[in-house]
């Protein structure tokens, strides 16, 4: 095993693996909303396709993960996981409905959820226990800094589209835009392919696939349970996108600043009526606004990842999820504000936001392989992403009802309630001891 200090060659390789795979997802994610728009739809048909997705991965993350602690293979499942969502992720500019895209992110997530237990548990095998936190934190920085360049390549493709090309049709400058996202995913699969190395821990391998919860104590349980009841208020993050779009195209904010630019403006003007100049100032508003938020998460995965290390991983957890709770009120509120207030505190909030996901995400993992023994380390993460799945199509139905219902005040603040709630019950039933 190498120093502590030095994060591996492996956790290295499936860190740019992660990258290349993120350009491509987010070549795409964060124009969603604007694609499901232009296409008729609106915030119920959101959370079937977000929840349906991330639910089928769910389930297939739990079967993944016991399989590679049986067999020994977790570089076979994770090059397959990788290459099935490379594949069909730009068969999305090709649909015709909004529903279409269920089919679409359903494969993508069956890509996923095949390959995250045995890769967070291939990055557990290749690094010391001691710097599990910098180790998880390393990766989901990794991923970020890909959520970084996606948007950017989106945008610069979208701009290249209508500017060069003088396409002027918004729906099909996003279908070439998709498309495109191929090349990054093919990087990702080449990657894996030939940079990263089998590792196994545990002498479980080569044993007939039994699976039971007595494998894991009350603690690890109750933590799943309460990271479950945690993912029911966390609706997906397309969410925020929607509601940024609808405050900011219903008051013109981003236009009005655009329209004020001569350069800019001029650019714009190209682009038909005022409506549709709305809606190309929308499409390269969103992007700008994800990569942003994803160059926060970047920064501050690995320091905030690192600092579980030292201070403890519930510590560091409860943080994050009092900041999500706190940016969920902040986002009901947000087409009250002027204007021009709009656009600053829409970068605010995802700014805060992506610290959040800095607390929490590299650390949650880390606590998991705190937790249990090493030889069902990939059951246990498979167990895991399967409690933050499970919650996923409730989730963000439930958000899509409540939003479409009785507005975005009552659907934001359930979800800063339910964090609230499972900050307390991580503080009072969880242990943070460790199993050998």
């Amino acid at each position: 095993m190498k120093s502590p200090r030095i994060i591996p060659r492996n956790v290295v390789m499936l860190g740019i693996v992660s990258l290349f795979t993120d350009a491509s997802s987010e070549m795409i994610y964060p124009l969603i909303p604007i694609f499901v728009a232009t296409l008729g739809s609106g915030a119920i048909a959101l959370g079937v396709i977000e929840g349906v997705a991330e639910t089928t991965a769910a389930v297939l993350k739990l079967f993944s993960g016991i399989i590679s602690d049986k067999v020994g293979k977790r570089k076979l499942l994770v090059t397959v996981g990788y290459s099935l969502s490379s594949l069909i992720r730009p068969f999305t500019g090709l649909v015709s409905t909004a529903w279409q895209i269920v089919f679409i992110r359903v494969f993508d997530r069956v890509g996923k959820g095949i390959r995250t237990a045995p890769r967070d548990a291939l990055i557990a095998s290749s690094v010391d226990e001691s710097m599990r936190g910098k180790a998880y934190g390393f990766h989901r920085a990794m991923d970020h800094a890909g959520a970084v360049l996606g948007p950017l390549l989106a945008i610069s493709t979208l701009v290249l589209l209508v500017v060069v090309m003088g396409i002027t049709d918004a729906l099909l400058a996003l279908r070439y835009t998709f498309l495109l996202a191929a090349v990054p995913g093919l990087l990702a699969v080449m990657t894996v392919v030939f940079f990263v190395k089998e590792r196994v821990d545990g002498n479980a391998v080569g044993k007939p696939i039994k699976f039971s919860l007595k494998q894991f104590d009350r603690n690890f349980i109750a933590y799943l349970s309460i990271v479950t009841l945690f993912t029911l208020g966390n609706s997906s993050d397309v969410f925020l996108l929607f509601r940024v779009e609808e405050a900011i195209h219903r008051s013109g904010a981003v236009y009005s600043m655009v329209a004020g630019t001569p350069l800019l403006a001029e650019m714009v003007g190209r682009f038909g009526d005022v409506e549709s100049q709305k809606k190309l100032v929308d499409i390269l508003f969103l992007p700008l606004v994800w990569a942003f938020f994803h160059v926060i998460k970047a920064a501050f995965s690995t320091p905030l990842g690192s600092l579980s290390d030292r201070i403890g991983r519930k510590l560091v957890i409860n943080i994050g999820w009092g900041i999500y709770a706190l940016v969920y009120l902040c986002f009901a509120f947000l087409d009250r504000l002027p204007e021009g207030w709009q656009v600053l505190a829409t970068f605010a909030l995802f700014a805060i936001y992506g610290l959040f996901y800095a607390f929490t995400e590299g650390t949650e993992k880390a606590f998991v392989a705190d937790l249990v023994r090493s030889d069902v380390r990939g059951g246990a993460f498979g167990m895991y992403n399967f409690a933050v799945g499970l919650g996923a199509l409730p989730a963000s139905i439930i958000f899509g009802l409540l939003y479409s219902t009785f507005g975005a005040t009552t659907a934001f603040g359930a979800g800063a309630a339910i964090a609230g709630v499972s900050m307390l019950l991580l503080a009072l039933f969880v242990s943070g001891k460790e199993q050998g």
